[in-house]
């Protein structure tokens, strides 16, 4: 768990009574939380209970007793909060030997403890060292929190389950194995239309070459000589070979994207030539699993079992 400044958890000052009480109060939404976070707060008397969006992109919880300060042994560093059944040791936030304000950031497996314990409980505790429980209301807190999950799903931000449905899993395309690609007898995708790209080579050479450690005329220079031999025999590539090798440099971090391509498909239609040279293949798209004895002109093989 994170410690929380003073400064953002000490927000607002209302009239304040000697403690705080478990009235139904109401929730203020502010995007202005530790870090910017988003947070929802309530002022209860004496006590500001925060639910934040911590940058962990979990849900932190912090309690502010304003007008009091409470005394911090040696040693002690965590104040209790219970709400009901749902129990949670914070941080405290201390000056010299006093503190105001505990906080921290959950576990997300432990949000859908205090989410349940929002479903029932009406009100919850904040229990300082060596002194009575001071109680607050969590009326409203769920929806407030719901609010907070929204707010945050709007801005491409997350909130672990149940505040947010885990992301439905995308269905990604299963990784080619380029080096069993290149060992198939023929072109996968015969036919299909792909262009060569068109990279932004100065743009790429700019960057800091970790690789190649070549200056940025150097890269230059080698990127518009691949391009130029790519351009030239750009059809000659089989099909499915171009698209995998395309694949392979589309990663942000490959710089000299020209130069990999050439290399990949120099590399790999190389192999599958090689390939077909060993397997007595002639590289057509045709090639097809045996076909139907009969349509060879053979006699059909006799089905197993019989005489």
């Amino acid at each position: 768990m994170r410690l929380l400044p003073a400064a953002i958890l000490a927000i607002g000052t209302l009239c304040a009574t000697s403690y705080a009480h478990a009235a139904d109060p109401d929730w203020i939404f502010a995007n202005s939380g530790p870090a910017g976070q988003p947070m929802v707060m309530s002022h209860q008397g004496t006590l500001d209970i925060m639910f934040y969006r911590a940058t962990s992109g979990t849900v932190g919880l912090a309690i502010h007793q304003r007008h009091g300060r409470y005394r911090n042994p040696k040693g002690v560093e965590t104040a209790m909060v219970m709400i009901g059944k749902f129990t949670i040791a914070l941080q405290i936030f201390s000056t010299n030997q006093k503190w105001d304000t505990a906080g921290g950031d959950l576990k997300p497996d432990t949000v859908p403890d205090l989410v349940n314990a929002l479903k029932a409980a009406a009100t919850g505790a904040l229990i300082p060292f060596e002194h009575e429980p001071v109680p607050f209301s969590v009326k409203g807190a769920l929806a407030a929190l719901d609010d907070l999950a929204r707010y945050a799903t709007q801005h491409g931000e997350s909130l672990p389950p149940p505040l947010q449905p885990a992301p439905a899993p995308h269905a990604t395309a299963p990784v080619v194995d380029i080096e069993k690609l290149a060992h198939h007898p023929y072109d996968t995708q015969h036919g299909r239309r792909l262009t060569l790209p068109q990279y932004d080579i100065a743009a790429n050479c700019d960057r800091a070459h970790i690789e190649m450690q070549d200056t940025d005329g150097e890269c230059v220079s080698a990127e518009q000589k691949s391009q130029t031999a790519l351009t030239a025999h750009w059809t000659g590539y089989d099909s499915d070979l171009r698209a995998a090798c395309l694949s392979l440099v589309s990663d942000p971090g490959r710089l000299e994207k020209y130069q990999a391509l050439l290399m990949c498909l120099s590399r790999y239609q190389d192999d599958r030539r090689q390939w077909q040279l060993v397997s007595g293949s002639s590289g057509s798209d045709d090639i097809m699993p045996a076909r139907n004895p009969a349509q060879q002109g053979g006699t059909p093989a006799a089905p197993a079992g019989s005489p």
